[in-house]
């Protein structure tokens, strides 16, 4: 489904991001990508929805190379894929199923189709009982969970989460990662760069290791630091 072919990003001070990266990963798959602090994991993800290009090499998804697309053509990418970030997001004075309508109003589905598909995607994330509440009424967890069904609502085939548990304490961060695995248990793929080592060893995924911009390891059913 994705592919990375000697993929290298350096910015414009000198500094390399990521370095000459070889990565395959297969439909339904899910995927951890960890390293410590500056070691290219935000841009990675920031590569597979287009918020940045590679300096050199190429990104496919199912077979599309994304670094070569237009301007017009990039919001047509990100209706395919879920982005769940770690600052959630959320507009402040909409309310919860307004959050969540917002990405697919564009998209010229009927008022009904769009009600179906939103409480459908709250239900998966436990808050059919929040459609009316606003962002500053919910806990953080709630908030991502939000997040998490605006993700959704489209019907991607990938979900890229950025941290998702950053701002979240143990209990929410295993309620968030219980989600995320059974979103990846309906087909989705799910990749999640994280900080959270016990997140990570608790859930026994693919786990892919960034040093200085590199591939370090690659291991399946891996833990954070092994």
């Amino acid at each position: 489904m994705i592919q990375f072919r000697n993929v290298t990003k350096k910015y414009k001070n000198g500094k390399y991001a990521l370095n000459n990266i070889n990565l395959d990963i297969a439909p339904g798959e899910f995927v951890f990508v960890v390293g410590a602090s500056g070691a290219g994991k935000s841009t990675l993800m920031k590569l597979l929805y287009h918020e940045e290009v590679p300096t050199s090499g190429f990104v496919t998804i199912c077979g599309k190379d994304i670094g070569q697309l237009k301007n017009d053509e990039v919001p047509i990418l990100r209706r395919q894929m879920g982005i769940v970030f770690q600052d959630y997001k959320l507009l402040q004075n909409k309310t919860v199923y307004d959050n969540v309508a917002y990405v697919i109003r564009t998209l010229g589905i009927s008022t009904k189709e769009i009600r179906s598909r939103v409480t459908s995607a709250l239900s998966v994330v436990g808050l059919s009982d929040k459609l009316t509440a606003y962002p500053g009424e919910l806990s953080g967890g709630e908030q991502q969970r939000v997040g998490i069904a605006r993700a959704l609502v489209s019907g991607p085939r990938l979900l890229i989460a950025d941290e998702p548990t950053g701002n979240l304490d143990p209990t929410n961060s295993m309620e968030i990662m219980q989600i995320l695995d059974q979103i990846n248990q309906r087909g989705i793929t799910v990749i999640v760069s994280t900080h959270d080592e016990v997140m990570v060893n608790y859930m026994r995924k693919r786990v892919i290791t960034l040093g200085f911009g590199e591939i370090i390891r690659d291991k399946q059913a891996g833990t954070y630091e092994q």
